[in-house]
């Protein structure tokens, strides 16, 4: 203990030495920290506010390129070349480009992919109507043509397009082109041409479109890389380096919270600020690694460091359950007199720095990971690391031993319960850091054909086809309807059906906002150009053609830049208003020389595109099934209900197994509604509680984190490997005690008491009060039966002091026993959170 005690003294001193001392006033020096953090942000806010601006200036500059086309001499006077006489061709290219146009390239691809998709089953589609029934109602006479079966299959591939549960893209190229292609098939009176008895007419319409959507996705691809690539396989190594150093110093943090270094419940406040930041960009992490296969298609060293960012970012998810413990384990320590391991402090801190010494700086994993490789030296000293830190944390177990037997605690505690819960934390830390950095050179990746098909669901997933039947038929009903009063009200015109396919959502939400929206998008895309136009001498060559290409950059830059910057709600409207913009600017100009004429086409549009998203609305309204609030009800009933079973298992000596993901998917989704809900139009309901909503996922996120670090706690790991189950050794005996069925009774007693009053409090839509939730009082006896079962497994818990902390069982009994009292605690903050909102 001598050497040990010298040791800490020693580490203590550096520790107090690094934050006290070095400037003569420790405020000062906090202050220089905090505005390098602030400079810090500003810079990284600066490059991405440059970025964007930069992305903005490149889909601008490509569509001025592509309108330049109807200004080129001989083009100016209306004297279109054969390639150019329907000037929707080119109106199209712009209108596509701004649909797929992404910040980096694998986004870029993969929308490209997606739009091309949906195109050839477009064309596909029209394709077999044209062999079976050849130039459609326009040859009723020669050909036999039936327009119940150009019906029926309208209604087919609309409804199979809508059940293979496509993706948003690819289902909005697919619709807008059925909507064009049948409604010229259906037109007696149309002049289209279309490819007959299954041979290809390469000038028909058909293929022109096609040839449309190949060069608008090539111009977003092309731009994507010029005047140089910005790929998202470097932004995501980037982001997973400084995702890896925020989690280092969040543990730093926590570390120095529950050593007393700072204590206070800003600093607590901070932390789970922190921490929710991190988990934001650790969802980002992950889209951005399922995009990266666009960029290689995982071959070669692509593969390989696809495969390394995805085991990398679930390392990292996993770190924050981890440390989610512990900082819940230091803000119970925080409120009492002194804590047992700040005698520890040297140990954990020497822990800590072995740790971040293999997660972050040079021949440290974050680098591994970004560049996919090491050479021989940095490996061979990454796995010295990794079995330093092995062993660093089985000193720290036996440390922690010896002090809870001079401290005379050396058996099972109330009061130091969160001792276990953050050793047992820290030890886990250790043990997955170590595991990875051991193992990850020797991981496989999939080979390329197995990434290709998993990649294939970015376009369709068979595996949910036909789950959200409310959805299909939304979409199925307002698309024929559209397409129908496109017939038979505006003379076979397709706007009505295209601008469905392009608003329809999975989601309803807050459709009546979002369609409000998507109308301002629409309608500004449409008049601003027609108004410049009208105003600008485009046709006249010069200062004039010049004058009106500095406008059409202008504005597409500012859309675009809202698209990429602004958040969802505004993006859509940014998106659309650059997309109807750049296929108004494509105008000849014999539409100018009547400014009637031009006005009264831009309102035609308008009043043909907003009919459109009102039919839309709706339909929404009149066949969505489920409101967010009620969908949001339901979820969180379900989220509860699974983190119930998931605690029962533990507690019954069972595996935990399936609630876990079920109960993460069930909040998650909670989470998106409630966000939704806020924007729903209510009527004569009262306002949606959403504080109450916000606190009550908070608690039951951090349950969540529990139920996890339980499903650790059930396994023995021995040193190495995923650990073997033996959650039934836990309490073993003890599970057969009044005792434990007392204080287990207690605990659901209380959770399904609040289960319900939150349910029900959810669901109240009228300010009478809850006589449930007013009636409800906290279960005093639960505290009492904890204490009396630490108090009685004193004696039963044996006390190892040459076994690792993750394998010794009155640790993980500790953690148990403290997650009980913790979610005591937490199901009283839902119930306090209820009552405040």
């Amino acid at each position: 203990m001598t050497e040990q005690g010298t040791a800490r003294d020693m580490r203590s001193a550096r520790s107090a030495g690094s934050r006290d001392s070095g400037l003569a006033d420790p405020t000062a020096m906090k202050d220089v920290e905090n505005m390098n953090q602030s400079l810090n942000a500003m810079f990284q806010d600066k490059q991405v506010f440059l970025g964007n601006v930069q992305m903005a200036c490149r889909g601008a500059v490509a569509i001025c390129l592509v309108v330049s086309v109807t200004l080129v001499p001989g083009l100016i006077r209306g004297e279109f070349p054969r390639a150019y006489q329907d000037i929707t061709l080119l109106g199209m290219v712009g209108f596509w480009f701004v649909l797929t146009f992404w910040k980096d390239v694998g986004t870029t691809i993969r929308n490209a992919w997606q739009a091309i998709m949906g195109t050839l089953y477009a064309v596909g589609n029209s394709f077999i109507m044209n062999a079976i029934f050849p130039g459609g109602a326009k040859l009723a006479d020669q050909n036999g043509y039936r327009a119940e079966v150009a019906w029926l299959d309208l209604i087919i591939a609309v409804s199979l397009i809508m059940y293979m549960n496509v993706s948003d893209r690819c289902r909005t190229f697919a619709l807008f082109y059925i909507a064009m292609f049948m409604m010229h098939y259906m037109n007696p009176d149309s002049v289209a041409k279309f490819s007959r008895s299954f041979q290809v007419d390469w000038n028909g319409t058909g293929m022109s479109y096609l040839l449309v959507c190949l060069t608008g996705t090539g111009l977003a691809i092309l731009f994507s890389f010029v005047p140089y690539p910005r790929f998202i396989t470097n932004a995501a190594a980037l982001d997973a380096s400084n995702i890896t150093v925020a989690i280092c110093e969040l543990l730093e943090q926590v570390i120095e919270i529950y050593n007393g270094t700072h204590s206070s419940s800003a600093l607590h406040s901070k932390c789970e600020q922190a921490a929710e930041g991190i988990n934001e960009k650790l969802k980002s992490l992950e889209l951005a690694t399922q995009t990266m296969f666009w960029e290689g298609f995982d071959i070669g060293q692509s593969g390989k460091r696809r495969h390394l960012m995805s085991t990398f970012h679930k390392l990292l998810k996993h770190l924050m359950d981890i440390i989610h413990g512990l900082e819940l384990a230091a803000k119970v320590d925080d409120l009492a007199d002194d804590g047992l391991l700040r005698q520890l402090s040297a140990e954990i801190f020497e822990l800590s720095d072995t740790m971040k010494a293999i997660l972050v700086g040079e021949g440290s994993l974050s680098v591994f990971v970004a560049d996919c490789e090491l050479s021989e030296s940095e490996a061979r000293e990454l796995h010295r690391r990794a079995l330093e830190l092995a062993d660093e944390s089985h000193r720290l177990s036996k440390a922690y031993t010896q002090l809870r037997v001079e401290s005379g605690e050396p058996t099972l505690g109330l009061h130091l319960l969160e001792e276990d819960y953050f050793i047992y934390n820290m030890a886990g830390l250790a043990h997955v850091v170590s595991e990875f950095a051991v193992n990850v050179q020797t991981q496989q990746h999939k080979p390329m054909t197995d990434a290709l098909i998993d990649t294939m669901l970015d376009v369709m997933d068979p595996e949910a086809a036909g789950k959200n039947i409310n959805f299909i038929i939304r979409g199925v009903v307002s698309y024929m309807l559209a397409f129908v009063a496109g017939i038979y009200v505006y003379g076979y015109d397709f706007t009505i059906a295209a601008t469905v396919a392009l608003i329809l959502s999975r989601f309803v939400g807050s459709a009546l906002e979002r369609n409000l929206g998507r109308m301002q998008g629409v309608v500004l895309g449409l008049v601003l150009p027609a108004i410049v136009m009208s105003q600008v001498p485009t046709c006249s060559g010069g200062i004039g053609t010049a004058v009106f290409l500095v406008i059409i950059f202008g504005f597409e830059a500012v859309c675009l830049y809202i698209f990429f910057s602004a958040s969802a709600r505004y993006a859509f409207i940014g998106m659309l208003t650059a997309a109807f913009a750049a296929q108004s600017f494509f105008q000849p100009c014999s539409a100018f020389s009547s400014h009637g004429s031009n006005s009264s086409a831009a309102y035609a549009r308008v009043t043909a595109t907003v009919t459109g998203i009102l039919l839309v609305a709706i339909i929404d309204m009149a066949l969505t099934q489920d409101r967010p609030s009620h969908v949001f009800q339901v979820q969180l009933t379900e989220g509860m209900a699974q983190l119930r079973r998931g605690f029962h298992h533990f507690f019954a000596g069972k595996e935990i197994g399936n609630p876990i993901p079920l109960a993460t998917g069930a909040i998650n989704s909670a989470l998106t509604h409630a966000l939704e809900a806020e924007h729903e139009p209510r009527y004569w309901r009262t306002p949606f509680p959403s504080k109450m909503a916000e606190v009550i996922l908070g608690e039951l996120q951090d349950m969540l984190s529990d139920l996890r670090i339980l499903d650790r706690a059930s396994h023995t790991f021995e040193g190495k490997g995923k650990g073997s189950l033996d959650v039934s050794m836990l309490f073993s005996e003890t599970r057969k005690t009044d005792l434990f069925k007392t204080c287990i009774r207690d605990l659901f007693k209380q959770y399904d008491a609040v289960a319900l009053f939150a349910k029900r409090c959810i669901e109240h839509e009228s300010d009478e009060p809850n006589q449930d939730l007013l009636s409800y009082e906290h279960n005093v006896a639960a505290g009492d039966s904890l204490e009396a079962l630490v108090e009685y497994m004193k004696d039963l818990v044996q006390y190892t002091d040459d076994v690792p902390v993750l394998d010794d069982t009155r640790c993980r009994v500790g953690v148990a026993l403290f997650v009980i009292s913790c979610t005591h605690v937490r199901l009283d903050s839902i119930v306090g959170a209820i009552l405040r909102y």
